[in-house]
Order: C-alpha cells, then sequence, then structure tokens
C-alpha cells in the first residue's frame, strides 16, 4: 500500500517543485521508496510502502515500454499470480514479480473489463501518453481512499486530502454540507463529498475517464451489490460449507506477503474468526495484537488470550494511555483529514504504531463483518418484528419470546428495549437528534442554510434499495454502503498508513460480499443469534468460548469517561474559547448544555461530544 498523487495542469505546466513538495506530504504511506513521472502537461507521484517484491522491481511509477502506459497504484491485487498466469496465456511477459506490473498488463489486455477480475483493495491511475487520456479507478467498497479536485482545466488526485492542499492552498476551506452532515446526521464520506470545499471523493465501484485535451472527466460504476437468491429449494445448499470456503479463501489470499502478516485480535467473533482461519490456512506465526487501557482497564485482553489458546499463542497487549490522549487525537486529526464519530480511533493509532515498531507490517483485520453480517443490535431487533408480524400462532410466540430472551442476553434488556422503541417508531429517532444530540448544538442560521441545500438536493438523497432484499437485508445495505461502513474504512485506512502498516480485510472479499448478500436472513441473524454462520464457523474451527459469547464489545474506549473528567475541563478549553473553530458552526451555550448532559450521564451525549471535539481538533489540524 502506499500514496499516490498525479496532476494535469491543462494549458499549463504543472510544476514539479510544488508537486514533489505535495508528494513527501504522503510519505507516511510510503516510507520505503519515492517516484515520479513527467510528461507533457501531467505529472504522476508515488510514495511506496513495499510488501510484495521487495526489490526495485516494484518501483512506481511503472512504466509498459511498449504502449508507453504509466501507473501508479496504492493497494494489493490479492490474486495476481492468478492472473499473471492467464495473461502470460495470451503472451504477455514479466519483468518483475509485483502485483502493480500484473495490474497494468491486465488493464491493456482487458480494458475497463479487468476491474471485474480483480480481488483487493486499490486505487490507481494509468496514463496513456498516445490517448492524452488517464483512466482512474476504486475498488468495490472503498477501501482505499482517492480524492481529486476538477477546476479550471487542471486535474488533480491524490490518497489523501492534505496532498492536493500542498498543491492548491485555495482548496484549504471546510465543506459546510459535509460539516452539517456528519454533526448533525452522523454521516461519514456517504455522499461523495470530502470535508474541504471543491475536493471530491472519487466513487466506489467506479472507474472515471478524463480527456486532457478537452478537460471532460466521466465515472462509470463497474460494480453492485447482488440481488437476492432463493436458498428455499435449493439441493445441497449448506451455508456453513460454502462460507467457510469462502472465507478461509479470503484470509489464504490476505497473507500472501513478503514481510511478516500479523491480526487485531479483540477477542470477538470477527478478528477470531480471521485468526482461525489464518491459522488453518497458513502454518506460519502470526502476532496477535489487542487494546488495553492499563491496569484497571483491560480491555477486551481477557477474550483475546482464550481466542489465542488453541494456538498456544499469548497476544501482545498494547496499552492505549491516557497521559496524552488530547495530543495523540490532533495527530489523528491531522492523518484522518476531518472528524470522526468512533473513539475506536484511539487504541488503533497505538496498536499501528507498535505493530510498525516490531516490523509487522501487514495486519489482518476484521472489519466489515458487522454490516454484512447483522453485528449490531438494530438488525436483530428489525428480524425480530419481522418475525413478530408472521407470528399467527401461539408457537410462533413462543419462538419469538426465546428470539428476545437471546437478544436481551447479548445487548442487555436495556439496550434491547430502546432499539426496539427506535425500530418501531423511527419519528423518535428525529426528534432525539433535534434535540438532545450534536444537531442541537449548531447555529441556527447555518442550520437552515444546510437544510435549504439539502432540500435542493445538495445532501445525498439517493434511496438505495433491492427489491429483492428482506427489511434486514435492507438495512445491511444502507450501513455497508453508506451509513456506517464507509467512515470506518476511511478511519482504518488513515490510522493505518500513518504508521506505514497495511490493513487487509477478509470480510470485505467481495465473493464474500456477494454470497452474504445474496443469502437470506438465516445466514445472518437466528432467533436472536447475531452472525450465525459465523459462529458455526468458529464452533467447527475449535473456537467454542468465542462462537458463544453474548456480549459485544468491539474495541471499548474510556474516551467518553476521559472527556467528563474534572467537570469537563478538557472540553472546556477545547470548545468553549474564543479560540475555538467550531464556533463558526455552534453555540457556546449549546454546547455547554451538551456537556451538562454528558457529566449527568446522559445516554449518547458522550459521542456527540466526542463528534464536536473530533471536529474542532480536525479544524485547528488541517485547516
Amino acid at each position: 500500500m502506499c500514496g499516490i498523487l498525479g496532476w494535469i495542469a491543462g494549458a499549463a505546466e504543472p510544476t514539479l517543485d510544488s508537486f514533489s513538495i505535495a508528494l513527501d506530504v504522503l510519505a507516511h504511506r510510503g516510507p520505503d521508496d519515492r517516484g515520479v513521472f513527467q510528461g507533457k502537461g501531467i505529472l504522476l507521484g508515488h510514495r511506496r510502502l513495499s510488501i510484495i517484491d521487495l526489490s526495485s522491481g516494484g518501483h512506481q511509477p511503472m512504466r509498459d515500454p511498449v504502449s508507453g502506459a504509466v501507473i501508479v497504484f496504492n493497494g494489493e491485487i490479492y490474486n495476481y499470480l492468478e492472473l499473471r498466469a492467464q495473461l502470460e496465456l495470451q503472451g504477455h511477459v514479466f519483468q518483475t514479480k509485483s502485483d502493480t506490473e500484473v495490474l497494468l498488463h491486465a488493464y491493456l489486455e482487458w480494458g475497463a473489463a479487468a476491474l471485474e477480475k480483480l480481488n483487493g483493495m486499490w486505487a490507481f491511475a494509468i496514463w496513456r501518453p498516445d490517448q492524452r487520456k488517464l483512466f482512474i479507478a476504486r475498488d468495490r467498497f472503498g477501501v482505499k481512499p482517492l480524492y481529486y479536485t476538477n477546476k479550471q482545466g487542471s486535474f488533480a488526485f491524490a490518497s489523501e486530502p492534505k496532498g492536493l492542499l500542498s498543491l492548491f492552498p485555495d482548496l484549504r476551506k471546510p465543506d459546510d454540507l459535509a460539516v452539517y452532515e456528519f454533526l448533525a446526521q452522523g454521516l461519514l464520506y456517504s455522499n461523495g463529498r470530502s470535508f474541504y470545499q471543491d475536493i471530491a471523493v472519487f466513487p466506489v465501484g467506479h472507474y472515471g475517464e478524463y480527456c486532457a485535451e478537452t478537460g471532460q472527466f466521466r465515472t462509470t460504476r463497474y460494480w453492485d451489490y447482488p440481488d437476492a437468491r432463493d436458498t428455499s429449494n435449493g439441493k445441497g445448499f449448506d451455508a456453513v460449507e460454502e462460507f467457510s470456503a469462502l472465507f478461509e479463501d479470503a484470509v489464504k489470499l490476505r497473507t500472501r506477503s513478503d514481510v511478516p502478516v500479523g491480526v487485531t485480535l479483540s477477542g470477538g467473533l470477527d478478528s477470531t474468526a480471521v485468526l482461525a482461519a489464518a491459522r488453518q490456512k497458513n502454518s506460519g506465526e502470526h502476532v496477535c495484537f489487542t487494546s488495553v487501557y492499563g491496569e484497571m482497564e483491560r480491555g477486551e485482553s481477557k477474550w483475546a488470550k482464550i481466542a489465542t489458546e488453541p494456538y498456544g499463542m499469548l497476544p501482545v497487549e498494547v496499552e492505549a494511555s491516557k497521559d496524552d490522549w488530547l495530543d495523540t487525537l490532533r495527530q489523528i486529526s491531522w492523518h484522518m483529514d476531518g472528524p470522526g464519530y468512533s473513539p475506536a480511533v484511539y487504541p488503533l493509532w497505538y496498536l499501528m504504531r507498535e505493530a510498525r515498531k516490531r516490523g509487522v507490517l501487514v495486519l489482518l483485520e476484521g472489519q466489515g463483518a458487522d454490516e454484512a453480517l447483522g453485528g449490531y443490535p438494530q438488525y436483530a431487533i428489525i428480524a425480530f418484528l419481522t418475525s413478530l408480524k408472521r407470528s399467527g400462532s401461539i408457537s410462533g410466540l413462543k419462538k419469538a419470546g426465546n428470539t428476545w430472551s437471546n437478544l436481551c442476553a447479548t445487548f442487555t434488556a436495556r439496550w434491547a428495549l430502546l432499539w426496539l422503541i427506535r425500530e418501531s417508531f423511527p419519528g423518535l429517532i428525529e426528534y432525539n437528534r433535534r434535540h438532545a444530540g450534536a444537531y442541537m448544538t449548531l447555529k441556527q442560521d447555518f442550520r437552515a442554510n444546510m437544510e435549504r441545500q439539502s432540500n435542493r438536493g445538495g445532501c445525498f438523497k439517493e434511496s438505495l434499495s433491492n427489491p429483492g432484499y428482506s427489511p434486514v437485508n435492507q438495512r445491511l445495505l444502507l450501513d455497508h454502503s453508506r451509513n456506517i461502513l464507509p467512515g470506518l474504512l476511511h478511519y482504518g485506512d488513515a490510522i493505518s498508513m500513518a504508521h506505514g502498516v497495511e490493513s487487509r480485510l477478509p470480510f470485505m472479499d467481495y465473493r464474500l460480499v456477494e454470497w452474504i448478500f445474496a443469502n437470506g436472513d438465516d445466514v445472518k441473524i437466528r432467533e436472536g443469534h447475531t452472525k450465525w454462520v459465523l459462529r458455526q464457523y468458529l464452533q467447527n474451527s475449535g473456537q467454542s468460548r468465542i462462537a458463544e459469547r453474548k456480549d459485544k464489545m468491539g474495541y471499548p474506549t474510556p474516551i467518553e469517561k476521559w472527556l467528563s473528567e474534572n467537570n469537563g475541563a478538557a472540553v472546556r478549553e477545547l470548545l468553549l474559547t474564543p479560540e475555538a473553530r467550531i464556533m463558526q458552526f455552534c453555540e457556546s451555550r449549546s454546547i455547554r448544555n451538551l456537556l451538562d448532559r454528558h457529566l449527568a450521564g446522559k445516554v449518547g451525549a458522550g459521542s456527540h461530544l466526542y463528534r464536536l471535539v473530533s471536529t474542532e481538533l480536525w479544524l485547528r489540524s488541517c485547516l
């Protein structure tokens, strides 16, 4: 994984000096090598993190000697060996062992159709000097980031906005609508907007073509979620067998590396399944990292030790100390180029730093399982409500009672009831958002202006739906593609690459995602038990104690507690002073009210307060 930068300057020649400075702003993404290609009216730059083919053969920008095509590529093509074999049968000759060269030849052989053959994560650009055209593409789910700006006959792209901000300082302005969407609705990267004016997020599952002669740029979707399939009468359909084969191959492909591969381990279902598959398919040792917060707050270290027991291993416990938590969040904000809604970035920062110190430059992670297999309470509640509507008999009602009991065991009775009310009366969500969250801190004129823009189509309004999906699958589709996962993928990439570590996500294998979404609710949720098929896989893999876990913690962080220490002193010094940048959007009186709610222990107030803190840190760090 690497950092890429490109600039087509139109009528003017791009300046190499300013381009080189901008490229080095991305040095953390690629500390191992650096390269620049300069052609007529174009500059392409690359910062390399060496993972596959550690020799100079993997140097980028890479040029094909026959066609003259030049590629800059960030990501990994996990099935590059299989594609290379296919291409060799077509007469292609390779000079290196890198997946970059395979990707370039795949494009030259199949054009945009090559994207359908790729299994991996990617953001890349290929320049065809003979055609004066740039081909640019991003992976199906947006695991790898890509941003661009297209103004006044000049087109530029980068792995992170800060590269474009260095090239074009006048872009260093907040995008008010993106800020509004985040603070008011909790949406991150859901609509093609970055947090900067005139810097767009390249759409996931799309490719684009830019013509340097005309300045025209158009994008085309090449992938979408599958239709639901009917397995009710399918002969020999074995969900666990099919899932296991796909999942284990996804993990196996992601262990291909010329550097050590480790695992981030919480002791939850997702990361333990990744570890189990890695151990089953690869006999090599995999260092496991788990987060703790000192002696008094052990995070999930107990469960991480249980997960590693069958393999005679002990996880490396990485302490996320609170001593400099605010300064660390400032650094995180710079790397994220925007605010975030998850305090889990904090322990992840220390975990990635420790992996880098130990020379473990590739980490397998469990990200993406919750939003596909139904790991959050809302999916289980929706499944419960759906089954309740169909219960027309005593036995049906008894089954519903068992389901409710299982839900309460997993999420606690209090949270299950709150989610039941929330899903039964969706209007309450809007009411709560307007009266008890970050929304209420926004200035009235700012809020009204943004809502007018929203009504004119300025905000993301597309209704994502698949008519063949169940209510559970429909909600999963929204969260996987728009509401939740894009923000999580963004911070996962930003934090790992801040330390020059490559994060690989087996649950984002497109074959596995397609299989999960094509199948019905039963592979995800059964009688209140979430992630049913994954639990069965763990049982079969000798991880029965983890498979039977009913408490869901993820990466619990005490940051919300730290926000309230000393009567919220850190928050007051950050948000309630004349220097606070967030006052261009918010009212101090309303922020005080939100802080008071948090100090009084009101549910949810801490997460909304964290949004404000994260936004302020971004405004100070990047603008």
